[in-house]
């Protein structure tokens, strides 16, 4: 499928893609909308001293990074939770509130995140600081010693801390008089002795405190409540709907091509049919009864493009016959209502308004339409001229309100139409007529119906197949060229019927006027084309 056959089959689903996106988007939207409001709160914690550390040790933190995996995992166990729960009176229960907190700790780091989730933002931040105050608590007990133990360090690691900076100041006392007595210099050796004892102790206790320890925790960031809700995210939902929803349709869309069968392009006519596509004729409107309000519009409406089409029909129809003069042409279809009866009649008169003594025959003797196209009698036609000599042709041909067009009706239906129209007697017919007409334009039945028309495409000199877009099957359009080609007879092309915009390409056009055969300003020419009258 090339480019511009994906635009078209785009732009013929637009309304379904359309559809597929605004549905979606907005069965989002609704239901975001009406789902409840969560809030967020998150606290971070960082196992280790990896920042506060001037030259953190390798070891200690890749220690930190491993245990922050555990810590993790305690921060939702049912102790902590219960604890929480009681801490701030909450109405639920352990498993209740797992399912609402959540701790992770990212991979090749050393934090620890505790999000709490909540309709309430202020609870939500309350949940997240306290379970992790209360994971705070349990960390003395995962390195194995007691918080009195690390309270007494603290407390010692303060009291000497205290007696350096004694020390210190005494030293600089001492050391700034001039002339110091002996009593001063002792005073003055003692306090070194102090610093540097106190010093000592102090790198001593140091090492045994947990504020170096590779599993210290300590809150970076505590929670604060949320401003706006986690959840739902109406805006992600809404996009997130609608490229879905435009997924959906772009299947539809390929299921229903991928099935769909029908000939809807001129590249399908050349690739199944293998004949070239001579004119391509758009959708007539149709009125409430569903008839085609302007059947005729090459008659009542010249100006419109449905008759341009017709006329374009008819040049490429000229064109295709240039070594051999075009005498008999005959309009078929594969299948009935595909529009071949319209065609002929349009045709007809497009060969009429150049110049060419035009001659329409209805020769679908099951089924007659071409006396209802121009509002004529049919009580005599082509069915009694097999009963009649060859000078009752001239009177019982019709002639129109389109200089130089007749019309030969079909007549009264005999039961055995297949073998008046292979008979000497219908060649004859027809041998009789081209004595007084340049052209007979033959509208005869469809093909897989029955088999009249590949009869008659065996002695005419051209053969026109109707096709309509969208409808007509390739099987069914494959096997009427097969009927066409096993009779002999020689099919000029294709003529592809009731386009839609889709399919129109370089055979339609809108013009200012309007489209569809439809126009404010180009009345018709008259008011009725029923104006038979004998042929003179």
């Amino acid at each position: 499928m090339d480019l511009r056959r994906q635009i078209a089959v785009a732009r013929h689903w637009l309304w379904l893609l359309i559809a597929g996106v605004v549905v979606g988007a907005g069965s989002a939207f609704l239901v975001s909308n009406a789902l409840p409001r969560t809030y967020e709160a998150t606290t971070t914690l960082i196992v280790g001293q990896s920042l506060s550390a001037a030259n953190p040790e390798y070891n200690d933190v890749l220690t930190s990074q491993r245990l922050s995996q555990t810590y993790s995992r305690l921060a939702t166990t049912r102790p902590l939770l219960d604890r929480v729960i009681g801490k701030l009176g909450l109405a639920t229960t352990a498993e209740e509130l797992s399912a609402t907190v959540r701790a992770q700790a990212t991979r090749d780091s050393t934090l620890i995140e505790i999000v709490a989730t909540d309709r309430d933002p202020t609870q939500a931040a309350a949940i997240a600081n306290a379970l992790s105050e209360e994971l705070l608590s349990a960390s003395p007990a995962i390195q194995g010693r007691q918080l009195g133990v690390q309270r007494y360090i603290d407390d010692e690691l303060a009291a000497l801390q205290s007696q350096m900076e004694t020390a210190q100041a005494e030293i600089a006392r001492l050391a700034g008089v001039a002339d110091r007595t002996a009593e001063q210099n002792r005073d003055l050796e003692a306090a070194q002795l102090r610093l540097l004892t106190s010093r000592s102790t102090y790198t001593t206790l140091l090492s045994f405190s947990s504020t170096s320890s590779p599993n210290l925790l300590t809150v970076v960031e505590p929670a604060i409540p949320a401003l706006e809700p986690a959840t739902p995210r109406v805006l992600l939902n809404t996009l997130l709907a609608a490229i879905v929803g435009l997924m959906i349709s772009l299947a539809i869309v390929f299921v229903v091509e991928h099935l769909d069968d029908s000939i809807k392009s001129v590249d399908d006519v050349e690739a199944i049919v293998g004949l070239p596509t001579l004119g391509g004729i758009p959708r007539m409107r149709r009125d409430d009864t569903g008839n085609p309000i302007y059947r005729l519009a090459t008659l009542l409406y010249p100006r419109s493009p449905i008759a341009e089409a017709y006329r374009t029909l008819r040049t490429n129809v000229e064109f295709s016959t240039v070594d051999k003069p075009l005498r008999t042409l005959l309009v078929t279809s594969a299948v009935p209502r595909e529009g071949k009866s319209v065609t002929s009649a349009n045709l007809a008169i497009a060969f009429a308004q150049a110049g060419r003594r035009t001659l329409l025959v209805d020769a679908d003797l099951h089924k007659p339409s071409i006396h209802l196209l121009f509002d004529l009698p049919n009580a005599q036609g082509l069915s009694t001229l097999f009963r009649a000599g060859d000078g009752a042709i001239q009177p019982l041909a019709h002639r129109t309100e389109q200089d130089h067009l007749f019309v030969l009706t079909s007549g009264p239906l005999p039961p055995n139409p297949a073998e008046l129209l292979g008979s000497q007697r219908f060649r004859a017919i027809i041998a009789s007529l081209l004595g007084d007409y340049e052209l007979v334009l033959i509208d005869s039945p469809p093909l897989e119906a029955v088999t009249d028309a590949a009869i008659l495409a065996a002695f005419v000199d051209g053969t026109l197949l109707i096709i309509e877009a969208g409808r007509t099957r390739r099987g069914t359009a494959a096997r009427g060229r097969e009927a066409l080609a096993k009779s002999g007879g020689h099919v000029l092309g294709v003529v592809m019927n009731r386009l839609s915009q889709r399919a129109r390409g370089d055979y339609y056009y809108r013009d200012a006027q309007g489209a569809y055969g439809e126009t404010s300003d180009d009345p018709p020419v008259s008011g009725s084309v029923n104006r038979a009258k004998p042929a003179q």
